[in-house]
């Protein structure tokens, strides 16, 4: 019987819940331009009605509907957060991003570089198949691009434009589409808790095997949400793209899309570089084994018994 406390059961959740909502808090209360009572009732209203167009009450004049139809209603609402980029986004919101990234060197200088004592090298493993090699990995080389280009675009105006930010912008809404089939894939193979709820020969053979710590059920769970939102966002950002047609009737959506796509870059962030610092650099031979498939015997023994357990459970 477990005789902790409820909060060294629950202290990486517990911690994780009060880190982001300080996060949250500061992001929101001094770098972001919203109005809430907007925010929520357009939401509402495109549940409810699937009125796209951000009119909430019927114009007062004709000037009043001619400007909701040329460039939206609500503007002061939430889009100066996305339109205004050389103040909000370029000078104050990319120290959220330095924060993270500030604390996530920190954590790998703290926490260090694991190693296994490995006396038998040939006494070797086969942990992953060549379907979830594949996924892992070309995941990991996705997730680094978006990360990239994402950063491209957030900073436009300090790279000073031209072709290079051109080419960087075309190449992360590509690689935001190639995304969408492998983050699925990703989230299928990566739902260890499934084991907990059903046992068979196919999810023996695609769910990666081990069971979760709750720091990395936590990286699990916001890879899914939040690469969810910024797919769907980002993929209808780029579908609604604004012609004669299309911008008077959706820039007010489109602005709404953008802010949930900025925003899920931001909660997303340190736990994506979280999940490439522990797949590549946070213990020796984790790359290669990804690569490989295989680890030796004792890499498992000492640095991971849950997966070498649930590897011989499938034996047996």
């Amino acid at each position: 019987m477990d005789n902790s406390s409820f909060y060294e059961r629950n202290k990486a959740y517990i911690l994780t819940f009060l880190g982001l909502s300080l996060v949250g808090f500061v992001f929101i209360e001094f770098l972001m331009v919203i109005d809430w009572n907007y925010f929520i009732k357009y939401k509402l209203a495109i549940l409810f009605t699937g009125n796209l167009d951000g009119v909430l009450t019927p114009p007062s004049s004709t000037y009043e509907a001619m400007v909701n139809k040329a460039f939206g209603p609500g503007y002061e609402a939430f889009a100066p957060e996305i339109i205004r980029a050389s103040n909000e986004r370029q000078l104050f919101i990319w120290w959220v991003f330095v924060a993270e990234i500030a604390i996530f060197c920190f954590m790998y200088v703290k926490y260090g570089r694991k190693e296994a004592v490995i006396t038998k090298p040939d006494d070797e493993v086969q942990v992953f198949s060549l379907f979830q090699r594949f996924v892992m990995i070309a995941n990991i080389l996705i997730v680094i691009t978006l990360i990239i280009t994402g950063f491209n675009i957030t900073w436009g105006l300090r790279s000073g434009g031209g072709d290079i930010a051109f080419f960087l912008r075309g190449l992360h809404e590509v690689t935001g589409i190639a995304w969408f089939p492998i983050w699925l894939l990703m989230s299928i193979i990566a739902f260890k808790d499934a084991k907990l709820l059903f046992r068979n020969s196919l999810t023996n053979k695609i769910i990666l095997p081990g069971k979760y710590k709750p720091m990395k059920r936590i990286i699990y769970f916001f890879f899914v949400m939040m690469g969810g939102g910024l797919l769907v966002s980002g993929f209808l950002i780029w579908f609604l793209h604004p012609d004669a047609f299309t911008h008077g009737e959706f820039i007010q959506f489109k602005r709404l899309l953008l802010y949930i796509h900025f925003g899920s870059s931001v909660m997303i962030m340190f736990f994506m570089m979280d999940f490439v610092y522990s797949v590549g650099v946070a213990i020796k031979g984790n790359l290669k084994g990804i690569i490989t498939g295989k680890y030796p015997r004792e890499h498992l023994e000492q640095l991971a018994p849950d997966v070498l357990a649930d590897i011989e459970g499938k034996g047996k």
